[in-house]
């Protein structure tokens, strides 16, 4: 009788080449962190799991009396991406939010390290100016998407999705009704290079060319939202997932 050999599925021996997540947050624990993510917030966010298809998830800057500058974040553990030659990243969120109060809220997601609060910094001046992130992004004083990053130690680079700076020469306005796609691919061109493009809904809408990322810290994939009133803001996530080449 031949010897037979252990039928392992063929996905199972793909994912060895590879490390990260999908998450369609199936069991999320409501109202607190859990193994796999930490709920970062000053004063009283929160991030819920609704009854609805699919599994989504609201992060909610405040829940009682709202301060303005309240914020929440989602941070997926641990900071496991690091950007190096021939380890490409990729990043991908569905989400939505609507302007509850018009053109203050500010809202981010995608990949950073350290995720604290004031992540997103007071009165609409966008991402924290340290460290290192790439993100989607949207802010008090703006209707618009906006996309940034920044290498620790560099400039950080903040471009308004408008008709002059964009791939498809749109705007791409914030707020929606329906959930929308956003990807991040990072792609290390040699041991000091990379390429960043950001996509949205499967279409590139910018291109960042030779980022520098030699100083680069790990990152963890986050999300959130900090209001920028007195009325509490709100991103809803339906699933994000978030890969890189293990070697």
């Amino acid at each position: 009788m031949p010897v037979k050999l252990c039928n392992v599925p063929d996905h199972v021996r793909q994912m060895s080449l590879s490390h990260g997540f999908y998450d369609d947050f199936q069991g999320f624990v409501t109202l607190s962190s859990v193994p796999e993510y930490t709920v970062v917030t000053a004063v009283d966010g929160t991030v819920l799991i609704g009854d609805s298809k699919g599994g989504q998830i609201t992060i909610a800057s405040a829940t009682a009396t709202v301060g303005d500058n309240e914020d929440c974040y989602l941070a997926r553990e641990p900071e496991a991406f690091l950007i190096a030659d021939q380890q490409p990243i990729e990043f991908e969120i569905s989400a939505k939010y609507s302007e509850v109060s018009t053109n203050t809220p500010n809202i981010i997601f995608g990949l950073t390290d350290g995720v604290a609060a004031n992540l997103l910094v007071n009165d609409g001046a966008g991402p924290k100016t340290g460290g290192d992130f790439f993100a989607f992004y949207k802010k008090d004083g703006s209707l618009n998407w906006w996309i940034g990053y920044n290498v620790n130690g560099g400039t950080q680079v903040a471009v308004e999705l408008l008709t002059t700076t964009t791939l498809t020469k749109q705007t791409y306005v914030g707020a929606s009704t329906t959930f929308k796609r956003f990807n991040i691919e990072i792609i290390p061109k040699n041991t000091t290079q990379c390429d960043v493009i950001f996509s949205i809904d499967g279409v590139a809408v910018y291109n960042a060319t030779d980022v520098v990322y030699t100083s680069c810290t790990d990152m963890q994939a986050v999300a959130g939202c900090k209001n920028g009133t007195t009325t509490a803001c709100s991103l809803v996530v339906d699933y994000w997932w978030c890969y890189q080449n293990r070697v």
